[in-house]
């Protein structure tokens, strides 16, 4: 990656760090930037955090140990440790959702949807894009749009998993 192309990225997380934070103000009811949870939600989200935090440490030390047999994987290099970020936010979500931790007391649930359908809808745009001028196809791995691409397979597996858990929460509450 050029050093064009990491400023960009840099300028791209800096403003999507402040969209997120009004977003965040605005999703929650009491419009406050933190989430609240109760103490039970707490110890939880904590275990997640825990989990997440192994989860990375093993990746990353296994990139370690390939890097040194000099091991690569066919694509850039940032992307692999992006990928190894993903996980570990994986672990935290799903931990989270399965534990009944995802959302906080303060969340308003479909203001969150909306924002993440418009975040959805925002790495569909350069990921369009690359496929419509054949950027995509031509660079294949190399390419800055497949950072899209893996984000929103990370944002599906989540949202499956959402799905999943209100599915089986609903019929735990049929049988009851």
């Amino acid at each position: 990656m050029n050093a064009v192309a990491s400023y960009g990225m840099v300028f791209g997380l800096m403003i999507g760090l402040v969209i997120a934070v009004i977003l965040l103000k605005f999703a929650n009811k009491d419009h406050r930037f933190k989430t609240q949870y109760d103490e039970r939600q707490e110890s939880i989200k904590g275990q997640g955090y825990k989990y997440s935090f192994y989860t990375l440490a093993c990746l990353e030390a296994a990139l370690a140990i390939l890097e040194v047999g000099d091991i690569s994987f066919g694509i850039e290099r940032y992307l692999v440790h992006f990928i190894v970020l993903l996980i570990s936010f994986a672990v935290l979500c799903v931990h989270s959702i399965w534990n009944g931790t995802y959302w906080g007391l303060n969340n308003n649930r479909k203001r969150y949807t909306a924002i993440i359908v418009i975040a959805i809808a925002l790495n569909l745009i350069p990921v369009i894009a690359s496929i419509a001028n054949g950027t995509l196809a031509k660079e294949g791995f190399n390419s800055l749009p497949l950072l899209n691409v893996i984000v929103l397979i990370w944002m599906a597996v989540i949202g499956i998993c959402a799905l999943v858990k209100k599915a089986f929460d609903a019929k735990e509450n049929e049988e009851d």
